[in-house]
């Protein structure tokens, strides 16, 4: 019986790469050594040890099961949001401010995962990073892990319209599920992909047609959900999450670094990256009690990733062939190599690191929250200027959070947005909260013209600095409790000097030296009203925090690459020759934005 099971998962991966030469060897293995070889028939079930540290990976697959009909039955995944807010866990946290050593840290992480994997990044590059990405899940994949990947249809564009590499992966199988009592379930690891809320996605339009005329024949209660199809509605979300269900080897990463080679110079050339941050979260698996494991960075991507208007890489119009996945497999081999081995850039950081056990050390205790924007993809209005919060039925907002840790602060905010653009209320809430004792002191960092990607964004950011918070305390008493910076300084190669400043893409909040957020938010009217966004707030740090040190160095370095808003050397740089062409389209551009009131298209 064991070998024709083993002959029939053959012929059906007749396309699929097999989990190795060995796979049927590898499952033989397996039983002999759960002394099923002879006879593998199910066994009575044994009474399992209270209280479980983890959950097996076969009751993880059929609650995913579950919750994916809930989603398509019951309600829409994004309209299932918390009203009340979720419970802080005490867990552990470490800072990735070095791009490598935030790359490093996630090849760790999938090198270490044991069950699940589950990945989400706006932009997932076709480059070396993302190649030797997907071949880090491969080899998990074979030994034995599952995983899910979503990836967004407009920031992933490039990978457009066939997708291979991905779909290379999801014909993966791996080695086979045995249930928790050693029984083999028929069923082997492999991935799942998503591709977000694509622009065509006919299969799930006559979808929502169907349901639609069911919906008129049936009383409410049986009525089905409908997919909200909105075309700027994207996932901005980067998370990197692993063993999900395990108190113990659970660990996750969150922040503004999306899969691709400029977001970690790994490659000659690219010295100053992009400046970014991350977190390395440890503790989120936690009992309720009932003594279920509970997840809440895994609740939130279950809601995105069954979100109805997805696509799912299996009901793809161009499938994949024997030939194609070889291929695909072969170049992400290549990255892999090209990075990791002993000629190769990251070859000497990453073995420090892991002899540094850098996924075990230099933690820090920390009262963790993690807080979202998914209300965002339920709504159907599209707002034509900023506007504040509107987030009030979801419990764990990050724009919520935010406002709750500059109300509760005494000294200093400090605010870092690569596209800082809030509506006047919350200019209003600052001011007012500087206003409530002189020594408060508000520090805002965006990028400047000459560090900028997108030019329209910027002309925004500029808008918001001069017509909404310059001329509101020009000549106030509260005046010099505001610093707003322009990154890059005068010396930057774009102007004939001798400094790589890159771009600013950081999403941080910390107030008093004390609490920290780190976020996928800009904080610009996308991120607050038409995007997924998820981040985490640290609170109760250690006094001597390591990490709140590497923060306040940081902030502290941000100041020094870049300018004053208003200053002689800003002036300069606005009027530099090379900014020339910048400046008057950054003029041109705000007039038309604001003459036709374009804010939903930026």
């Amino acid at each position: 019986m064991l070998i024709a099971s083993c002959s029939s998962h053959q012929l059906e991966l007749s396309t699929r790469e097999p989990a190795g030469e060995n796979s049927c060897a590898d499952l033989m293995s397996t039983l002999i050594q759960k002394n099923t070889a002879l006879d593998i028939s199910p066994k009575e079930a044994p009474i399992l040890p209270e209280p479980l540290v983890d959950v097996p990976l076969t009751r993880i697959i059929n609650k995913r099961k579950s919750l994916k009909e809930k989603y398509i039955k019951i309600t829409e995944s994004i309209r299932d949001f918390q009203i009340g807010k979720d419970v802080p866990v005490n867990g552990k946290t470490k800072l990735l401010l070095d791009a490598r050593e935030g790359y490093l840290a996630k090849i760790m992480m999938i090198r270490n995962a044991k069950k699940t994997i589950d990945l989400s990044y706006y932009i997932f590059k076709d480059d070396d990073t993302g190649k030797a990405i997907l071949h880090e899940l491969r080899l998990a994949i074979k030994r034995g892990v599952k995983v899910r990947i979503l990836v967004d249809s407009s920031g992933s564009i490039a990978k457009a319209p066939f997708y291979d590499d991905i779909k290379a992966l999801i014909a993966l199988s791996g080695r086979a599920i045995l249930d928790e009592y050693g029984n083999p379930t028929g069923e082997y690891a492999h991935a799942e992909a998503m591709l977000f809320n694509p622009v065509f996605n006919i299969r799930a339009h006559i979808a929502n047609w169907a349901k639609t005329i069911h919906n008129l024949f049936v009383s409410d209660n049986e009525k089905i959900p409908l997919a909200t199809f909105t075309i700027n509605r994207r996932s901005h979300d980067k998370i990197l999450l692993i063993d999900a269900h395990s108190e113990t080897d659970s660990m996750a990463i969150i922040g503004g670094r999306n899969i691709a080679d400029r977001y970690y110079s790994v490659n000659s050339g690219e010295e100053n990256p992009i400046l970014d941050a991350e977190i390395l979260i440890k503790g989120l698996a936690t009992k309720d009690e009932n003594g279920n494991i509970q997840n809440s960075l895994e609740d939130h991507y279950n809601k995105i990733y069954y979100y109805l208007a997805n696509k799912n890489f299996e009901n793809f119009l161009f499938k994949t062939n024997r030939a194609q996945v070889k291929k695909e497999f072969k170049e992400m081999r290549v990255s892999a190599k090209n990075l990791f081995d002993e000629d190769g850039p990251l070859h000497e950081q990453l073995k420090q690191m892991e002899e540094d056990k850098f996924l075990e050390t230099d933690f820090e205790d920390g009262l963790i929250s993690i807080i979202n924007e998914i209300q965002n993809l339920s709504r159907t209005k599209i707002f034509l200027a900023p506007q504040g919060a509107h987030n009030k039925k979801n419990g764990n907002s990050l724009v919520a959070k935010l406002h709750a840790e500059i109300a509760k602060a005494e000294d200093t905010v400090d605010i870092v947005s690569p596209y800082f653009w809030i509506p006047d209320e919350e200019i209003e809430f600052l001011i007012d909260w500087a206003k409530k004792h002189p020594h408060r002191k508000v520090r805002i960092f965006s990028n400047s013209i000459t560090t900028t990607d997108n030019i329209i964004a910027q002309s925004m950011v500029d808008a918001t600095f001069q017509e909404t918070i310059i001329k509101r305390i020009k000549g106030t008493p509260y005046e010099k409790q505001f610093e707003i910076y322009s990154y890059g300084r005068i010396d930057d190669e774009i102007l004939g000097g001798n400094k790589r400043y890159g771009f600013l893409h950081a999403k941080l909040v910390i107030t008093d030296n004390k609490v920290v957020t780190v976020s996928t938010s800009n904080l610009d009217p996308i991120s607050r009203h038409l995007n997924s966004e998820v981040g985490t707030t640290i609170e109760n740090l250690p006094k001597n925090s390591k990490n709140l040190q590497k923060l306040v160095k940081y902030i502290d370095d941000l100041e020094k690459n870049s300018t004053l808003w208003g200053s002689a050397e800003w002036e300069e740089i606005r009027r530099h020759p090379n900014n020339r062409i910048m400046t008057i389209l950054q003029a041109f551009v705000t007039k038309i934005i604001y003459a036709l009131n374009l804010v939903p298209i930026i």
